[in-house]
């Protein structure tokens, strides 16, 4: 199965490897066996379940409490050609009978369903006349009452999916103790489930606590990490009034920066709102309740604050965990004041208010509740290693090595970039560079679909009759197949340097354009994020020689060029008059150079010196359409230094 496993996902994602644990997870889910996949945020549990869908076909239900994470994940399917829907609030009346209509005819895919959707007694009957050959559960922690973010509504999953006859079910989560693990295990009815945990650490995390007494204190420790911070920053907070405080202490202190305020008190518009100017933001400030965080996908956050204690370390690993997604080091700080503990205390009374719970069942989970917060306040109060205390909460036995929490390194714990920044290849800087010029290019009019094509070169009626065989970046990268392109932009947008938007009056017909990051990495202006230093395949596909390639090495001609270190001095002159021309032609197209051709490509031509245009053709890295386009300027060029 491995070699087969692996041409499926270049065929239908375009990756070129699996991560950790990820072949394991998935050949147990084709085998139709129960799974529970406890994997860190940004390790890829959701390919766990696409691949499988993708290559079994049927139905394969996956139930999220996230509308966001759902259009997201939903669109990026239907940009690799995988057939996928959803059943939300978010969509009219009319929508929801599309969508139920082509459930009903034998829909073939993913569809993302709420978990109080699943619930609902009509959708209920449809999956018994239709069955699901899969269920996935997402976020699997909200189904347990000993978890940090208890859901009722899934709390009756398992109960719905026994009477669907129990088809296989995988479920995923990045937060879960040994406890919680058995709940969920439990309460799905899984059957010898396979349980996959890839481990908790993220060393390139630094863990703080900072003891602040007074409100005056906190403030003042708020204001000067901010300060020291210039990078995207969450500050979360206990309750919406303090969220409110906080926005508006900031507001007035950080001048300059947008400060974005988010809690379930506010309107869904400016909620909303308020979430999308912080994911475009460079340095911006989200001040929160822990109900943003689930769902938020922005790589480039620095500095993680807890303004107040939470009341499981649960919340805190996971809450922390959106520092850092890009692999660059983030700081984590708590701000540990004593009184915070009878805000926690306060949520703990209220557990079991709503429900029919009995007396003695309420005083169980509130007792449970107070083990964990004590456990929060002894991390934050904690001598020892911090993020091996987290390690060891969650029964991770992984060693912690060059630990850089303020206990471990106390000198430097307010260093602001501690360890050393990984460094990309001038390779991967250059191909981030390339996919966002075809994404310019095309001017945040098309979708990501369109933007591969004509990044590949795909020579189709659609680009002939729009004009895009005659951009500069047509073919850029002709030596990937679309599919690896379409992967390849996906991850640009995860890094923040491209989105998706909905046209204006056009819903779920996506078109893709550049973020302000992403437009000052496309000019030069900084480096793309670190996350993106493997967007290189392992095995570089290279695409058949032409026609004209193969008639000529038959015939004896000249074979293309090879890449040389050292040109000689008539070659070198050539080079040099090879670059002015190109530099102009960049110039004159408004285009990074390296959009026209790279400097390899410029060096073969210096090399092998063609006179004509079925000559230049022959140069690796030119091409019909290279030709048509520049060949006359380079040609000239090489006359010159004759």
């Amino acid at each position: 199965m491995e070699d087969g496993l692996r041409e499926q996902l270049q065929q239908h994602f375009g990756l070129d490897d699996f991560r950790t644990a990820q072949r394991e997870v998935i050949e147990d889910v084709l085998r139709g066996g129960d799974v529970l996949c406890v994997m860190p945020t940004g390790a890829g549990k959701s390919l766990c379940y696409q691949l499988p869908a993708a290559i079994s076909g049927g139905l394969t239900i996956v139930i999220s409490p996230l509308i966001s994470l759902m259009e997201d994940q939903v669109q990026q399917l239907r940009d690799e050609g995988i057939p996928a829907a959803m059943l939300n609030s978010s969509l009219t009346p009319s929508m929801r009978r599309q969508v139920i209509s082509e459930i009903e005819n034998g829909f073939n895919g993913l569809l993302y369903v709420a978990p109080e959707r699943f619930s609902s007694i009509e959708f209920q009957e449809l999956l018994t006349r239709i069955q699901p050959k899969l269920i996935a559960v997402d976020e699997a922690h909200c189904i347990s009452q000993w978890g940090h973010d208890f859901r009722p509504d899934y709390a009756r999953l398992g109960e719905i999916r026994a009477k669907l006859g129990s088809p296989p079910c995988i479920a995923l989560t990045a937060t879960a103790t040994d406890d919680v693990r058995e709940d969920i295990v439990a309460q799905l009815g899984l059957r010898d489930p396979t349980i996959v945990v890839t481990g908790f650490d993220r060393p390139n995390l630094s863990y703080r606590s900072r003891r602040a007494s007074k409100v005056a204190d906190k403030e003042a420790e708020l204001l000067e990490l901010i300060g020291r911070e210039p990078g995207s920053t969450i500050v979360y907070c206990a309750t919406r009034k303090a969220v409110d405080e906080i926005g508006a202490l900031l507001t007035r202190s950080a001048k300059g920066r947008g400060v974005f305020t988010y809690h379930a008190g506010m309107d869904a518009t400016t909620r909303t709102g308020n979430q999308e100017k912080f994911m475009n933001s460079t340095g911006g400030i989200a001040v929160a309740t822990n109900a943003f965080g689930m769902g938020i996908n922005k790589p480039d956050i620095r500095l993680v604050i807890h303004y107040n204690m939470p009341g499981t370390l649960e919340a805190y690993y996971q809450e922390a965990g959106r520092g850092g997604r890009d692999g660059l080091p983030a700081r984590c700080v708590m701000l540990f004041s004593y009184q915070d503990r009878y805000t926690q205390e306060f949520f703990i009374d209220k557990l079991g208010e709503e429900s029919s719970a009995n007396p003695e069942r309420v005083a169980s989970l509130q007792a449970h509740a107070r083990e964990k917060l004590e456990r929060v306040i002894r991390y934050a109060q904690t001598f020892s290693c911090r993020r091996k205390m987290i390690l060891d909460y969650f029964g991770d036995e992984a060693e912690v090595v060059d630990c850089r929490c303020d206990i471990c390194r106390p000198d430097d714990a307010d260093n602001d970039t501690p360890g050393e920044l990984p460094v990309l290849s001038d390779e991967a800087v250059l191909l981030v560079r390339q996919l966002l010029s075809g994404v310019a290019r095309l001017q945040g009019k098309f979708g990501v679909n369109v933007v591969a094509e004509v990044l590949a070169g795909s020579e189709t009626e659609k680009t002939q009759r729009w004009g895009f065989d005659r951009l500069s970046v047509f073919g850029l990268l002709r030596a990937h197949p679309i599919k690896r392109i379409v992967a390849m932009l996906h991850r640009t947008m995860e890094a923040g340097l491209a989105r998706q938007r909905d046209p204006d009056g056009v819903r779920f017909r996506p078109v893709m354009e550049l973020t302000a990051a992403g437009v000052a990495v496309m000019k030069g202006a900084q480096l793309p994020p670190a996350s993106l230093a493997d967007l290189i395949p392992r095995r570089t596909i290279v695409s058949a020689p032409s026609e004209r390639n193969r008639f000529a090495m038959r015939r004896g001609g000249r074979k293309p060029a090879t890449a040389i270190d050292e040109l000689p001095a008539d070659a070198a002159e050539r080079f040099t008059r090879l670059r002015a021309a190109r530099a102009q032609i960049a110039r004159e197209r408004d285009v990074p150079a390296y959009c026209i051709c790279h400097d390899s490509t410029l060096k073969l031509i210096a090399s092998a010196a063609p006179s004509d245009p079925d000559a230049l053709e022959q140069i690796k890295g030119m091409g019909p359409h290279k030709v048509r386009l520049y060949g006359s300027a380079l040609l000239e060029a090489v006359a010159e230094a004759r």
